[in-house]
């Protein structure tokens, strides 16, 4: 199975795990307001129905998403692309350059002093953050990113969070050349 399908079936079983409580929860209600009867079962396979086409679309759309913000980045749209932490490394960039634009960006916030850098990066134009960390090694030249979502992004729509976050961070530092 390839990567992008692997993701597409972590993202439905997610999904369809996250509706068998609102499905179970109308047919209680519906148990307890109609009583047992053959209409019990049509509303719970209904349900049960509407509630996977859903999870089929919504699962569809941000695989999309998702492996749409990492082309022509160089970041890898594998299967571990839910995971709340997320790294890459990159090649050719300045260390004073990684500083400039981190401050210069709009997102980024609490940006600190030193090697690594950290900071705070905005997602979805909302108050949510993830925490962020830029480290170059003078040696070989190289920039690693690193970027850890809180938790309780883990899981449900938001799901991939860090990915989309790194993603950004990458289009923000790579050179003006290759945007």
């Amino acid at each position: 199975m390839t990567p992008r399908r692997r993701l597409f079936v972590r993202l439905l079983r997610g999904a369809c795990g996250d509706a068998v409580v609102p499905v179970l929860t109308l047919c209680v209600l519906d148990l307890v307001d109609q009583g047992f009867s053959l209409t019990i079962l049509r509303h719970l396979a209904g349900y049960a129905v509407v509630f996977f086409a859903f999870a089929l679309l919504w699962a569809g759309c941000r695989t999309g998403l998702l492996v749409r913000r990492a082309r022509g980045l160089g970041v890898e749209a594998g299967e571990h692309l839910l995971d709340v932490t997320q790294s890459q490394t990159l090649t050719g960039i300045p260390f004073d350059r990684i500083r400039a634009e981190l401050g210069a960006a709009g997102r980024a916030s609490d940006v600190g002093d030193g090697n690594p850098v950290d900071f705070r990066w905005r997602l979805y134009r909302t108050r949510l953050s993830a925490e962020g960390s830029v480290a170059f090694d003078d040696a070989s030249g190289e920039t690693r990113v690193e970027v850890r979502a809180p938790e309780h992004l883990g899981s449900g729509v938001l799901q991939g969070a860090a990915f989309t976050a790194l993603c950004q961070i990458v289009r923000t530092l790579r050179p003006r050349e290759a945007k």
